[in-house]
């Protein structure tokens, strides 16, 4: 192949990829890159994103098609993370009528108004991280209030013990942000063990949670053990999007005053404020790779047949041809059509869940500390390494 893949990722992306991103997106529909020891080729402008996350020929099971993927693609296998494949199951990893049969276990836990009855417990708990958190001094908002709340919240719906709730965060931000394959794979292994001991519980002392709900699906033939563990994984992984939200969330309105005391002259706009986060700093840069057997042409660019795609949810977010002035932000504006959440059938299930507690933590926070403050300079803050996420590795701020 002629192509040869650039290098994309470098300490200036993890910073601020959208330089980066505006400069692929506007001499190259497509590109290939090297991740994870594979060729892929980025996405980058907003049509085809959407297009394709919209296109059921563009395949997620990348178990089924393992040795093609690996034959045609792998460029440095000292660079493959090896994930178990029990990790690779879930729907997030399937098509068709498996994508809908796994969907359709979970889906009655996802209902407007099952969501919508949880808000009053995710203001409580936002209410009660605050009341712990000290007042003119340095504090890690992200470390101290984003992700506990999300990873509190996750928690009760999911139906994870309390003694427990402090440990999978941790290797979910390591499986989708090490900056090591080692890591990256150690990270695997203990959600795996945790997915068992957590099947374990539940089939001994069954709740009214969505664990117990995919433990009697398994039990009734409706998953087999891997999806059953997949599933598990997938939970607690894309559950803890919102820490990212809520964390960029943070960040951006310290960073624009003007935007935070129109929120706060204005509460109301906390709801167009969240999709214009989610629109600006898009919590997926890239999202996790589809693959493609036949030829796609996209603006000139010939991606061939057996090639993985990585859409750029970050670019698509950012293009000037879909959002006018697109590096501006404006928690007035249209945001409609964002791929924030994805799009398509593998569109966030959790969507609305992730709307609520990011508003819930964002306007609870300076409601409460109008006066709140970066305690560090904004060129200092340090975002996690990694192709995908995009999520702040900590920010430092003062409380008031």
């Amino acid at each position: 192949m002629s192509d040869e893949p650039v290098k994309l990722v470098s300490r200036s992306f993890m910073q601020d990829p959208y330089p980066a991103l505006e400069s692929l997106r506007r001499d190259h529909a497509a590109i290939p890159v090297e991740n994870g020891g594979f060729r892929m080729w980025v996405i980058t402008r907003y049509d085809d994103a959407r297009a394709l996350l919209a296109d059921p020929t563009l395949q997620r099971d990348l178990v089924k098609h393992r040795h093609a993927v690996v034959e045609q693609n792998l460029m440095d296998i000292e660079r493959r993370p090896k994930l178990p494949r029990e990790l690779r199951r879930s729907m997030l990893d399937q098509d068709g009528a498996d994508h809908r049969r796994m969907r359709g276990i979970v889906a009655k836990f996802f209902t407007p108004s099952r969501l919508a009855a949880l808000r009053p417990e995710i203001e409580r708990l936002a209410d009660d991280l605050l009341d712990g958190l000290p007042v003119g001094e340095p504090v890690d908002i992200i470390d101290q209030y984003a992700r506990p709340l999300s990873a509190t919240c996750l928690s009760e719906m999911l139906g994870v013990p309390e003694d427990a709730r402090d440990r999978f965060p941790l290797w979910e931000t390591a499986i989708l942000t090490a900056p090591s394959k080692e890591e990256v794979e150690d990270a695997g292994r203990q959600l795996q063990v945790f997915a068992g001991e957590i099947i374990a519980l539940k089939r001994e002392q069954p709740r009214a949670d969505l664990f117990t709900e995919l433990v009697r699906a398994g039990a009734a033939g409706l998953l087999d053990d891997a999806e059953l563990v997949s599933m598990i994984t997938l939970l607690l992984i894309a559950g803890l999007e919102p820490t990212s939200a809520i964390g960029s969330g943070v960040l951006v309105l310290l960073r624009h005053s003007e935007e935070l005391a129109r929120l706060r002259a204005d509460p109301g706009l906390i709801t167009a404020c969240v999709e214009e986060i989610l629109r600006f700093e898009t919590p997926f840069r890239m999202l996790t790779p589809r693959y493609v057997d036949h030829p796609l042409e996209l603006d000139g660019v010939t991606i061939p047949a057996g090639e993985l795609l990585l859409i750029s949810t970050g670019s698509a977010n950012r293009d000037p041809s879909r959002f006018a002035d697109p590096d501006r932000f404006d928690i007035t504006r249209d945001t409609k059509g964002h791929l924030g959440f994805s799009h398509g059938s593998h569109r966030c299930m959790g969507a609305e869940l992730g709307r609520i507690e990011t508003a819930v933590g964002l306007g609870r926070l300076f409601d409460r500390f109008p006066a709140t403050a970066l305690a560090v300079a904004p060129q200092d803050v340090q975002w996690r390494p990694g192709m995908f996420m995009r999520r702040l590795d900590s920010l430092p701020v003062v409380l008031g």
